[in-house]
């Protein structure tokens, strides 16, 4: 089966970009691969970032909106309230980002210790998660494996929508409880045949209105995300 390729315009950097679906399985173990498609011969850092991928388990909530609907949400989403939620979730993110750079330093030194510390982070991240879970456990939330990045997202859906359908999604991150609030388009939504019965379709997303906080915060997820990734992969080379 021959790879199908989509061609998107990226919405903030106002690229073309083309989008190469290789295929997925049914636990979404499927490859993204995004192309730059642009006159200038140097994309820079935050183009980048902005289509950099990782798959990570989120909760996600999302419907489809109309015309009048997104009219009244898209000043909503540019200019959110920022609460003293935010406010945390803030601070907490800042937190870890200088956790893990402590942590990485001291694995220079003595890698036990620099592990040793990272196993109280993620068992302190565990319990933070399992009662946030227990507070919000009758919130009708979907917990999902996603292919993301700081431009769009990817993840099998039960629901069909049209190509340039409006979708309102909210994203909340395990590791930091942050939620990101976010207007996208379809760019595709389509049958796969390795899917999930009671989820067949992979809808693919890309972002088009969210707030630079959020945004900020979707793209420092991934960055962290991916350097975990890789963090674990020399760890696990090392043994």
């Amino acid at each position: 089966m021959h790879p199908k390729t989509y061609k998107i315009w990226h919405n903030v950097s106002n690229k073309q970009i083309s989008c190469r679906l290789n295929g997925a399985t049914a636990n979404l173990s499927f490859s993204i691969q995004v192309i730059f498609m642009t006159n200038n011969t140097e994309i820079s850092n935050s183009d980048r970032r902005e289509f950099f991928r990782v798959t990570d388990h989120v909760f996600i909530d999302f419907s489809e909106l109309s015309d009048d609907e997104k009219s009244r949400l898209v000043p909503i989403i540019k200019n959110p309230v920022h609460n003293d939620d935010n406010a945390i979730q803030q601070r907490l993110s800042s937190l870890q980002t200088n956790l893990n750079r402590l942590i990485d330093q001291i694995n220079h030194t003595d890698r036990d210790i620099a592990r040793a510390l990272r196993l109280i982070d993620e068992k302190v991240s565990i319990l933070a998660q399992a009662v946030h879970q227990q507070e919000n456990s009758t919130t009708d939330r979907e917990f999902v494996e996603t292919n993301l990045s700081g431009g769009g997202m990817a993840f099998l859906s039960a629901n069909t929508f049209a190509a340039k359908a409006t979708i309102e999604i909210r994203v909340e991150f395990q590791s930091s409880g942050s939620v990101i609030h976010a207007i996208a388009n379809v760019v595709g939504c389509d049958k796969i045949a390795s899917a999930p019965e009671d989820k067949p379709y992979l809808l693919r997303l890309v972002f088009s209105h969210m707030s630079e906080i959020d945004r900020n915060t979707l793209v420092k997820h991934t960055l962290s995300r991916q350097a975990l990734e890789l963090r674990m992969q020399k760890e696990s080379s090392l043994i």
